[in-house]
């Protein structure tokens, strides 16, 4: 869980940023569920391995998690998913200049994480019937 001044500084990059479903950051319900990279269901240092190592992703990673608490269908799941690279490769473009071999790491590890979403998300994401 973020303190109120960490949301706030989350929000304020994916508005500049016009993140895909960034308005999802001010439902508290939602937010309260964000745990930065990896599912729930992860060891906790695991998932806090995968953030410090990975901090330009984290908020690509929240707002994430908060499709997936909002869940859906299968079709709901796909575009979490991509929204999640999509956001994840725009936050490494605001991060690195192009002429920065980070950039590329951080957007080569986008596409990792998006590629374990494909495979394994269905079992964090939640299935509702619409």
């Amino acid at each position: 869980m973020y303190s109120s001044v960490e949301l706030k500084q989350k929000q304020e990059l994916a508005e500049k940023l016009k993140l895909t479903h960034r308005e999802k950051l001010y439902i508290k319900s939602l937010t309260d569920k964000c745990n930065g990279i990896g599912a729930k269901w992860m060891w906790s240092n695991l998932r806090d391995m995968l953030s410090v190592f990975n901090p330009t992703l984290v908020l690509a990673a929240d707002i994430h998690d908060c499709d997936y608490e909002l869940g859906g269908t299968e079709e709901d799941r796909e575009i979490a998913d991509n929204a999640f690279l999509s956001n994840a490769l725009k936050l490494a473009n605001h991060k690195y200049g192009w002429y920065n071999p980070l950039r590329y790491r951080v957007r080569k590890q986008a596409f990792k994480f998006y590629s374990l979403l494909r495979v394994f998300g269905k079992f964090a994401f939640k299935y509702r019937n619409k």
